[in-house]
């Protein structure tokens, strides 16, 4: 039972209402409510009250059992200390002078000073280790309760991620629901059917059948590729589907629509949008390396830079990605070319590459912004310009030099020169 459940029971075997229990503790009713709900906990004045209105102790209305606990020697050390103190603060204590003392005080010789009479002392020792035990008591029951409203707090933490996560998939399901009620198509299809890299376009096989077919009813397929609008009659089938195959210009964003038409009713669903095609068909290249050392000359603004070699790695994103034909590495000041690094025989495993600058102390000009980048061509003759962003290295005017400068460079080579 919790505290405010046993000051309940005892309440209400002695006939009491909680009106009638206040008024004998000197509190309001609205107190005694809160310590039966376990509001609030009544303060320690009040429950050695309760102990005596019950005749029960004080360790009882706490759940602490009928017997006391038994005090650690580093509890009994607080309780003699708090006790100490207590006694000392005590106005107006009078002492039981022993024999001498007396004659001491009649001789008006000095002697030791008269020690207080133990009957005197230990009813404060008991009323200390009372106390003392209701004080450990209590902390005892506050520390539980600590832990259980800290239990209390991750349960609620936990159950409001599951209803978040039930709640989220309730919605994902009835958005699927609605989209599935509100589409136009029984079936639809959006297949990449061909890949030309070297003229850079993509050929799609697409195929959508409505989910009503009306007699004379046709359809159009809208093919959308970097901003590029193309239209598509669809060709109707025996089972009612249209279908279609169309080329695009290969880009990164393309969007595939049906549109079905009926009389003069006209209604269009988004098949399929492809995000990424032409990037993906792109070797991947890492670059790392080539900057070791900047120093700042005492004569000049200017910034010597100690160059290490340069490692390239070509990887593949996908198994269809083009593979690397030629690859060149340099140094560039606001992407116009310094220098070229040197090609060193290919070592370690394929597709790794090593480059070094001839030259490999060379002067940083203030006022512009250097980098290290690799100049790609792959085997459909696609060129393609990929830099090291930790390489970059800014240098102000003042001759302040500010490293891995944010700069967001294309890897076209229209925006480079070399």
């Amino acid at each position: 039972m919790t505290v405010g459940q046993r000051i309940a029971q005892k309440r209400k075997e002695l006939g009491l209402s909680q009106e009638g229990l206040g008024e004998r503790l000197g509190v309001s009713r609205q107190a005694i409510y809160k310590w039966e709900s376990d509001a609030t906990l009544p303060e320690i004045e009040k429950l050695i009250n309760l102990s005596r209105e019950f005749s029960v102790s004080v360790d009882w209305l706490l759940g602490e059992g009928d017997e006391a606990k038994e005090l650690t020697p580093e509890q009994l050390r607080m309780v003699e200390e708090i006790v100490g103190r207590y006694l000392a603060a005590q106005p107006g204590e009078k002492t039981v002078m022993s024999k001498e003392g007396v004659k001491a005080e009649e001789d008006g010789e000095d002697r030791p000073a008269p020690k207080p009479s133990k009957r005197r002392r230990w009813p404060w020792v008991l009323a200390g280790l009372v106390l003392a035990g209701v004080f450990f008591s209590l902390f005892s029951r506050l520390d539980q309760m600590r832990q259980e409203n800290h239990n209390l707090q991750m349960a609620v933490a936990t159950i409001r991620s599951d209803v978040n996560s039930q709640i989220y998939g309730i919605t994902q399901r009835v958005e699927d629901i609605l989209q599935s009620q509100n589409a136009m198509t029984a079936e639809q299809s959006v297949q990449v059917a061909d890949t030309d890299y070297r003229a850079n376009t993509v050929t799609l096989s697409v195929r959508a059948m409505p989910r009503t077919f009306l007699e004379g009813m046709e359809a159009e397929f809208l093919l959308v590729s970097g901003g590029e609008s193309f239209t598509v009659p669809g060709e109707l089938g025996e089972d009612h589907a249209f279908t279609a195959r169309t080329t695009v210009p290969l880009t990164d964003e393309i969007t595939v629509s049906v549109a079905f038409l009926a009389g003069e009713q006209r209604q269009t669903q988004v098949l399929e949008e492809f995000l990424g095609l032409y990037s993906d068909s792109f070797a991947t290249i890492g670059i790392s390396g080539g900057l070791r050392q900047l120093s700042k000359s005492s004569e000049a603004d200017n910034w010597t830079a100690v160059f290490s070699p340069v490692n390239v790695d070509c990887l593949n994103k996908y198994g269809d990605a083009a593979q690397v034909s030629s690859l060149r590495v340099g140094l560039f000041r606001d992407q116009k070319l310094v220098a070229w690094f040197t090609q060193e025989e290919q070592s370690g495993g394929e597709g790794a590459y090593v480059f070094r600058m001839e030259q490999d102390r060379m002067e940083m000009e203030p006022g512009f912004t250097y980098c290290i980048a690799a100049v790609v061509e792959d085997e459909f003759g696609r060129e393609w310009v990929t830099f090291d962003r930790s390489s970059v290295s800014s240098f102000a005017a003042s001759g302040e030099h500010d490293r891995f400068t944010d700069v967001d460079y294309s890897g076209d080579p229209a925006d480079w020169d070399y």
